[in-house]
């Protein structure tokens, strides 16, 4: 595969072939709630992310990618700190945020000397939640009921041109494609026909999914593809905003030599295990696999697929690695280069669970294990078939294992979270308070 991985630098002239240097533009990239498959370059056939899809070109694609969770602040303190949902502790059910003791991500690049810089959607990612820790800038979005990808790009490219060009490492999210879904009207134009029936015409809002997954309004296959058009509307609208952040980095010379890694928390529900437009109360696949897209400096690995299963937990570890730095001592996940470089790769298993109830999932690249029932994952994707009677072996050992990684807890509990009045209204329009 050429050129090793850490080996590489930024400055003028530099290219893949110059040794002993590491990219100085870093950029950790999370889209709220986006599924894996509802992308084009997984296979998706609606016009969703022709940019990211282009994007692709240059990165490496990692299919099978597990979250740690399925709800936001869970799943990123374990993206950042590289621990299990029960190792870290972090819990917004109960509030509690991630304990200022573990190492995030964000800290390793600040020992090194990098300038770290964050601006996102705030909710569970507000500072108070402690996913800032290592931070010497973060900025959450002022609060609203709409979010929107282009202010937070608009944010990064405005401080970008603002700052002397010194090593960065930038993370932005945002909660664009979490419900509600109201997407502007020419994107869910190119979703699908002009919808007429009983939903709103123009957007998912929150009444209505709280209404059809009550069973108050009724939902035909027609209506329920609506909502799932208005999610893939608010994905395009997501996909303009990246086009434009990664059309300001080539113009500034900065695309080629940075690493860059897209990525999501957890997907979404349409109605696969009896939910529609929802997450957070399952775990099954379709709030798990998540996309990875990995892109290394100066093209290298570009246009690569690995099909191996890989981690939320497995992000923070090869950040580390190709800057050629050691790994820190509390990350439990795995560097993903030498899957990229083509080693066989050493069977992980991925464990998700809920920040506070009990369930927990395990998973191999063909089994998983969840509330005691067992999916063959390569005969039935979509887990609808419990197998555990037919593979008691494969149950037993995925039970050993679960058992024994659930029963770690956090070296140290985070503080209580207050919330200002702002940030219980955002979470309140996000769905997940009263």
């Amino acid at each position: 595969m050429g050129v090793a991985l850490g080996l590489w630098i930024w400055a003028c002239g530099a290219n893949a072939a110059d040794p002993g240097a590491v990219p100085r533009t870093v950029i950790l990239i999370s889209i709220d709630t986006l599924r894996a498959d509802h992308l084009g370059c997984y296979g998706y056939a609606h016009p969703t992310t022709p940019y990211l899809d282009r994007f692709r070109e240059d990165a490496v694609q990692f299919t099978q990618a597990i979250a740690a969770s399925n709800s936001t602040l869970t799943s990123h303190a374990s993206m950042m700190t590289s621990l299990l949902v029960q190792q870290h502790g972090a819990a917004f059910a109960r509030h509690l945020a991630l304990s200022s003791r573990f190492l995030t991500v964000a800290g390793v690049f600040r020992q090194h000397g990098y300038r770290t810089v964050s601006f996102n959607d705030g909710g569970m990612l507000a500072a108070e939640y402690g996913i800032g820790n290592g931070f010497d800038v973060y900025r959450s979005s002022r609060p609203t009921l709409r979010f929107h990808f282009a202010p937070i790009v608009d944010q990064a490219i405005a401080w970008l041109d603002a700052h002397p060009r010194g090593p960065l490492f930038l993370f932005l999210h945002t909660y664009e494609v979490h419900h509600p879904y109201t997407p502007d009207p020419r994107y869910l134009a190119l979703m699908e026909p002009p919808y007429h029936g009983a939903l709103p015409a123009a957007e998912t809002d929150m009444p209505t999914l709280i209404a059809i997954n009550e069973g108050r309004l009724p939902a035909g296959p027609r209506d329920r593809a609506h909502v799932v058009a208005t999610y893939d509307g608010e994905i395009r609208s997501m996909d303009e905003a990246f086009g434009r952040l990664i059309s300001f980095l080539e113009r500034q010379g900065r695309y080629d030599p940075a690493l860059i890694v897209f990525t999501a928390d957890h997907g979404e529900e349409f109605g696969e295990h009896g939910v529609m437009g929802w997450h957070g109360h399952t775990l099954y696949d379709e709030l798990l696999r998540v996309p990875l897209l990995v892109k290394f400096p100066y093209g290298a690995h570009a246009g690569l697929t690995v099909a191996s299963q890989v981690r939320g937990i497995d992000v923070a570890p090869t950040l580390v690695a190709a800057l050629g730095w050691p790994q820190p001592e509390q990350f439990r996940g795995a560097d993903l280069t030498p899957l990229v470089r083509g080693q066989s790769p050493i069977p992980r298993l991925a464990v998700s669970k809920f920040d506070t109830r009990p369930d927990t999932s395990i998973r191999t690249g063909a089994w998983k294990l969840y509330d005691g029932r067992l999916y063959d994952l390569r005969g039935d994707p979509g887990e609808t078939r419990d197998v555990a009677a037919q593979h008691p072996e494969v149950a037993a050992f995925l039970t050993r294992r679960l058992r024994a990684l659930v029963a770690e807890r956090p070296a140290s509990a985070g503080p209580k979270v207050e919330l200002t009045g702002e940030e219980r209204e955002r979470l309140r329009s996000l769905g997940y308070l009263p």
